[in-house]
């Protein structure tokens, strides 16, 4: 995980610049999945990344989520073009300003999706709920269906690991939860 210094790194920063751009831009455009998951892997690599810095396999790493990130802002970058020169020259400063250690946006302490251990086959996915579920119940399904669940420390993130066709099969199982999650709106 994160720790306070991490969120002030230039790293971090532009990363998060870069993820609050393509939640803006994915609300009129179709942001192609190849972006998302660059974006995924840079997250992923720069936390990993930013928990030991002095470590020399981890220094490794900086071309890659250098080049990520590099790649991630051209690709929205074009994008953002759609939206006018207001538009990108703002997002350009943000980008800017966050390559030089500023805080644009309020860091959020996030679980990396690197996991020491686990099997290279596994896939996982992770869940956000409003309200703390019944875990019983969901560790249940959970262990039936041959998947290994993990909870975060608020008790509203949940982890899925396995096997893509055992997470399916899982999810399907694990609906009503989702259901249950749903706020409906009047």
């Amino acid at each position: 995980m994160t720790n306070d210094a991490s969120l002030k790194d230039p790293l971090y920063l532009r990363w998060t610049v870069l993820d609050h751009l393509l939640k803006a831009l994915n609300k009129n455009y179709d942001i192609p999945t190849s972006i998302i998951k660059d974006l995924q892997l840079a997250r992923t690599l720069t936390n990993f990344y930013l928990d030991d810095p002095t470590d020399k396999d981890r220094m490794k790493e900086l071309p890659r989520i250098e080049g990520l990130l590099n790649s991630i802002e051209q690709n929205l970058m074009i994008i953002a073009d759609n939206e006018g020169k207001e538009f990108t020259d703002k997002w350009t400063q943000y980008l800017l300003d966050a390559s030089k250690g500023k805080e644009i946006f309020k860091g959020i302490k996030i679980q990396s999706k690197f996991i020491p251990g686990m099997p290279a086959n596994f896939e996982f996915v992770r869940f956000n709920f409003n309200d703390p579920i019944a875990e019983e119940r969901f560790i249940e399904i959970c262990e039936y269906e041959n998947v290994i669940i993990e909870f975060d420390d608020n008790d509203k993130s949940v982890f899925v690991f396995g096997e893509k066709p055992r997470i399916t099969s899982a999810l399907k199982e694990l609906s009503p939860f989702f259901a249950e999650q749903m706020v409906e709106e009047e």
